[in-house]
């Protein structure tokens, strides 16, 4: 049987853990792409999500629907993720992982298209971490995750005006990262 979104929620609200089991396989693989595209770290981002979704469960009963389910966690995330970007434990596991050399080994079954998407993906989110942290969270909700701009606003509590200042600052970063990884790597196309 399945149940309008907004009957599941009430379930869950109402403390219905089935309801809320719903929600979070619903929604688990949403919140791992936000945070990954954030982070890049597998360890950090499973702790996001999984704090994201406790934070929820404690909090929904207070959910009262003004906003998309989808936006308000989206805002858990997010807060969550830039919590760890201003920590030092953070910029510190980022420095020494810079500094570590990273092999992936590929199976024969793996086209060099893919890989080389892959690469270029891994290459972006890489770049987006020299943004400031609300500069990065508004180019991966508005480019990367397709937010509207609203949404992107009521996600960070920002006005209109700064998502848009952001996002200007943000592309423009990026564009010149591009510019100069495509520099450096010739042989890379879209």
């Amino acid at each position: 049987m399945n149940l309008p979104e907004s009957e599941i929620i009430e379930k869950a609200k109402r403390g219905d853990t089935t309801a809320f089991r719903k929600l979070v396989e619903g929604y688990q693989g949403f919140a791992y792409t936000l945070a990954y595209r954030m982070l890049h770290h597998h360890d950090e981002v499973q702790d996001i999500v999984q704090d994201a979704f406790i934070k929820c469960w404690k909090a929904l009963p207070r959910f009262d629907g003004r906003i998309k389910f989808s936006t308000w966690l989206y805002k858990i995330v997010m807060n969550l993720c830039l919590d760890v970007i201003k920590s030092a434990r953070y910029r510190h596991s980022k420095m020494a992982s810079d500094v570590s050399v990273d092999f992936n080994l590929c199976d024969a079954k793996t086209s060099d298209d893919a890989l080389h998407q892959q690469e270029f993906i891994d290459s972006v989110l890489k770049m987006a971490e020299q943004l400031t942290p609300k500069q990065r969270a508004v180019f991966i909700l508005r480019d990367l995750e397709d937010v509207d701009m609203a949404e992107i606003g009521v996600i960070l509590s920002i006005s209109s005006g700064t998502v848009k200042s952001n996002l200007y600052y943000a592309r423009k970063k990026m564009n010149e990262l591009l510019k100069g990884f495509y520099q450096h790597n010739p042989l890379h196309e879209l």
